[in-house]
């Protein structure tokens, strides 16, 4: 990379200590650059920033002329300082892939983690604009979302979905015990206007994580305060508004940071309207009809009413707004040691499920008059000490002690029917996480650590009758009795270069999990027991090969274990599936496993040309998967008063899944920039050799890009392949409102869009998606994806 000098001179202070800290942070984020590096003109000694952005400098370097870099910033030269400094680096204009992630639960050099790893920088999220987190998980073309809502998206990894993969938020484990096995709207909880970066490690996670990382791992991470060289309080902040056409988005977000150099408080709010969305009306020419909103159901006087919409593209039911609120107060103890509370909260209106509201009975007529999600709320109170000082048991230190409460409910009346029913849930979760890392020579390291997680679950459940106000009790989702789901575990990574060209890493873990359910109410239905209790414990791990021959040319070989224990919603579960189905629970359900084989590649070309990719096979053992059940000796019973067939999870022998990503980035100029990406993956049920529900079709994007200082301009394509009707898994060809007679369409979309920097504080960004206003829905969707639409927004930072 080319060097661009750039003087910048220090103020002297008015003492010399023996040895100083320096800080490096990004100009436009004053985020702490991690891996920045530190080398000094005369001793060439080079040193590195830690996670925070923080380096200590002994006396002499310190009087000596650095030069600060990092490949995604422009390099900086600075004359001898003599007193603690901060210094701010300006992101490049062609944007280089970061060097350090936080894969396996620390902060890691990518060239020497051997796993797929995306990662999603705050200035991407800033340029991109997304609407919600699952679309800013999607915007990358290497993570599948499906929606079921508007108010939703699950992410689709490797052939996992939901429960098995998982979701971490600075650190903290945000699975819970009643996180289902279908599509998972969960992950639009975590706000991309308060996240600094986010990645995905693609594969199982296991040996650092645990349960539920079978798929991968979505490590999120919010803003982190940050401090001054003085005692005097100063402000800094950002406020942004967008617009969107497509479902009349109204979004509103600040967050200010107050600091000095002990104490730093970050507090972020962000609020976000959106009205029903409209879909496109460029249909396929073999389904003009495809997805058309024909008519609704409204109440009028008391009563049901089908109306004819009068505009058929717009998905009426689809609608709801969100609140999301965020503070960090951090103290720094000392150099090496800080003290922060975190308090995440975030709820929303009734969310309506749209795929229930479209459904049709024999007849062609709509099944459900009301079917929507409760306000979801989440908080999720942390405190966190991290300490970074060397001593016999580590370098670094960092103890999670956590909270999160979760309240959901489900909440449906079919058509013409009096009777509401609405199901709640409170889970409250508890976790203690502590992670160390230790340098035990120049060429190795080891990281370890452990985590006890404890799960209360509750559920309670009525019905009420519309007409005559009367209150009922009914069945509950969960045991009414309650549910405990705890496990411990203790894990360990070691890192190892073994020569300059081969990096070695691998990963133990032992985890235990209890799970204990309770029936007290036997009167909806005659359970043969009144509790069900599971204990599991599994040994996974991982070992891992990063070989580069040459610089510019890197291999990645990794093998891979995973498993994932039965948790409540998988164990105890009364729900309709299905009209005319229902799952029960399963008492002997065990635990799945994974075992999973990969090979990567990075090649540059020239310094201008990356192609990457990987290639992997997983074999899942003891899966669990929906299949035919008998409760109490009977294949079918009444459930909601209607006859159901029974169905419950249970283990099929095998499965397999394989896949392949493949990706190619090229500086075409200093100013243009391609991308592309591609992704597919298969897999079967090799008991009853049926298709697995959670593969997605082939996918991916290709974007060319335009940059100068302050401008960037972008246009790309998303784009899907087919999935035939007999390539779907018999739960997707289910549900046949939501398909084609052919399956699920192949689709592509244009569409551009730009950032502005107006002036040092005021940025600007626009967009036009779906130019074409192109129908389509992606895969295992239950709402079509937004027709022509178009995105307003303005940044301001003070």
């Amino acid at each position: 990379m080319a060097r661009l000098p750039l003087l910048i001179l220090l103020f002297l202070f008015s003492f010399i200590a023996y040895s100083q800290q320096l800080t490096v942070l990004d100009k436009a984020t004053q985020l702490g650059i991690a891996k920045a590096t530190i080398l000094s003109q005369n001793s060439k000694s080079t040193l590195s920033t830690n996670a925070q952005g923080q380096v200590r400098l002994e006396a002499e370097a310190a009087s000596e002329r650095l030069i600060i870099d990092h490949p995604s910033y422009k390099p900086v030269l600075v004359a001898g300082i003599t007193a603690d400094t901060t210094v701010y680096l300006t992101e490049q204009i062609i944007e280089i892939d970061e060097v350090v992630i936080s894969a396996n639960k620390w902060e890691q050099d990518r060239e020497e983690v051997p796993n797929e790893i995306l990662t999603i920088s705050a200035k991407q999220i800033e340029r991109n604009n997304p609407q919600t987190s699952a679309d800013m998980l999607g915007q990358s073309g290497q993570v599948f979302v499906q929606k079921s809502q508007m108010g939703g998206g699950s992410p689709m990894i490797r052939g996992f979905s939901a429960n098995a993969v998982l979701i971490v938020l600075d650190g903290i484990r945000i699975n819970n015990a009643i996180y289902r096995g279908g599509n998972l709207q969960n992950v639009i909880m975590l706000d991309p206007n308060l996240l600094s970066g986010s990645e995905v490690i693609f594969g199982p996670g296991s040996s650092a994580y645990g349960s539920d990382a079978l798929g991968g791992v979505m490590d999120f991470h919010t803003i982190r305060p940050a401090y001054t060289d003085s005692k005097a309080l100063q402000a800094h902040g950002v406020g942004m508004m967008r617009f969107s056409t497509a479902n009349l988005e109204k979004t509103s977000h600040f967050h200010v940071n107050v600091q000095n150099n002990k104490w730093s408080n970050t507090l972020g709010l962000t609020y976000g309207d959106y009205e029903d969305l409209r879909a496109g009306a460029n249909r396929p020419s073999d389904y003009p009809d495809f997805g058309k909103r024909l008519e609704y159901i409204e109440q009028v006087n008391g009563q049901d009413v089908i109306v004819q919409n009068d505009n058929v593209n717009k998905q009426r039911s689809s609608g709801y707004h969100q609140y999301n609120i965020m503070n960090k107060l951090s103290y720094r103890i000392s150099r090496e040691s800080e003290l922060m509370h975190t308090l995440y909260y975030t709820t929303s209106s009734d969310i309506p499920r749209y795929d229930r509201l479209i459904e049709r009975d024999e007849n062609d007529v709509l099944v459900n008059a009301e079917w929507y999600y409760g306000p979801q709320e989440f908080l999720l109170n942390a405190i966190t000490f991290s300490n970074y000082s060397t001593n016999f048991f580590y370098d670094g230190a960092k103890v999670i002690l956590s909270n999160q409460r979760v309240k959901e409910s489900r909440n449906d009346r079919k058509y013409q029917s009096t009777n509401f029913r609405s199901r709640s849930e409170e889970v409250d979760v508890y976790a203690l996480n502590v992670d160390l890392d230790k340098k035990i020579s120049d060429k190795s390291e080891l990281y370890y650590g452990l985590e006890l997680l404890y799960n209360d679950v509750s559920s309670s459940a009525y019905l009420k009758d519309v007409a005559t106000e009367v209150v009922s009790p009914t069945s509950t989702r969960y045991p009414d009795g309650g549910s405990k789901y705890s496990s411990a575990a203790a894990y360990g990574s070691f890192k190892s270069r073994l020569s300059d060209a081969v990096v070695f890493t691998g990963g133990l873990r032992y985890t235990y999990v209890h799970l204990k359910s309770e029936f007290e109410d036997q009167s909806f239905f005659n359970f043969p027991y009144d509790e069900i209790e599971l204990k599991n414990d599994a040994l996974s791990g991982s070992l891992g090969l990063v070989v580069s021959p040459v610089k510019s040319l890197r291999w990645n070989l990794i093998f891979s274990s995973g498993f994932r224990s039965p948790n409540v919603d998988d164990v105890g579960k009364v729900f309709d599936s299905e009209p005319g189905s229902v799952v029960v629970p399963n008492e002997d359900l065990s635990p799945e496993y994974t075992l999973n084989y990969e090979i990567g590649v990075n090649w540059k070309i020239a310094d201008r040309i990356t192609i990457e990719g990987s290639l992997y096979y997983t074999q899942l053992r003891d899966a669990m998967v929906r299949r035919p059940f008998t409760f109490d000796g009977q294949s079918t019973i009444i459930y909601d008063g209607v006859e159901s067939d029974v169905e419950a999870l249970v283990n099929v022998g095998e499965a397999y899944l394989w896949g392949y990503s493949i990706g190619l980035s090229a500086k075409l100029t200093e100013r243009m920039a391609l991308r592309a990406r591609v992704n597919n993956n298969d897999g079967e049920d090799e008991v009853d050799h049926v298709p697995l529900r959670h593969t997605n079709p082939l996918f991916g994007n290709v974007s060319l890009s335009y940059r100068t200082k302050k401008l960037t301009l972008e246009g790309y394509t998303n784009f899907q392949g087919k999935r035939t009707w007999e390539d779907l898994a018999p739960s997707e060809q289910a549900k046949t409102h939501l398909y084609t007679p052919e399956g699920a369409l192949a689709w592509y979309t244009l569409n551009i869009r730009s950032s502005y920097q107006i002036s040092e504080k005021l940025s600007a960004t626009a967009a036009l998606e779906n130019i074409l206003d192109k129908h389509y829905r992606p895969y295992s969707s239950g709402i079509s994806a937004p027709g022509i639409n178009g995105i307003l927004s303005a940044r301001y930072a003070f």
